[in-house]
């Protein structure tokens, strides 16, 4: 069973968190604070940390960039009252694989707890997706192909876990999204490595 790190404990929504998980089974280490939970990522390793952003006081992106030099692979979720486009952006350019507006769905956390979706070596590197022409991906690509640039970035898509069960158009139609995901990371990169 997955073990999972809940940062923001002593929240109403991170006691929700913590006794609701428990009782599934999964194991929750908790702290109450950005600099308890580092101490915890530095002594185990954790396939999720979840962090709520308010115990964090915005600090929460940069403590999930901190953890990741323990916890190479954990995925990183948050919870926060304001999940906005520009809070999703932030976190997903943190490493983090979801943002989770309170109160908590958790229809919408179970699913990212499956052990299945930890990151793994991938096959396609962005600069390589960022290349993929309309072209390529409708007639080169396998159903596989298809899957696998998905699930090699860390884009904020929420079916994830049932790419299995889509047809064809419908992953081309978010691997095209991915596409233009990578090109507009790569853009903001150069930009920032021209000044």
């Amino acid at each position: 069973m997955n073990r999972i790190l809940l940062i923001g404990c002593e929240s109403p929504t991170g006691h929700s968190l913590s006794r609701t998980l428990g009782g599934l089974g999964f194991g929750v280490d908790t702290a109450s604070d950005g600099r308890t939970g580092l101490g915890l990522a530095r002594k185990r390793r954790y396939s999720h940390v979840l962090i709520d952003d308010e115990q964090t006081h915005g600090d929460s992106l940069t403590l999930f960039h901190q953890m990741q030099q323990f916890q190479q692979g954990a995925i990183g979720v948050l919870v926060t009252a304001v999940a906005n486009l520009d809070s999703v952006y932030a976190a997903v350019e943190a490493g983090m694989r979801r943002v989770l507006a309170k109160p908590v769905d958790y229809d919408q956390l179970l699913p990212l707890l499956d052990p299945s979706l930890a990151k793994t070596q991938c096959r396609f590197s962005e600069p390589e997706i960022a290349a993929l022409s309309t072209a390529k991906i409708h007639e080169s690509l396998s159903r596989a192909d298809l899957v696998d640039v998905i699930r090699s970035v860390d884009y904020p898509f929420a079916g994830k876990h049932r790419l299995a069960h889509f047809d064809r158009d419908t992953l081309e139609r978010v691997v095209h999204l991915v596409c233009r995901w990578c090109r507009q990371r790569q853009q903001r990169e150069n930009a920032r490595g021209v000044r």
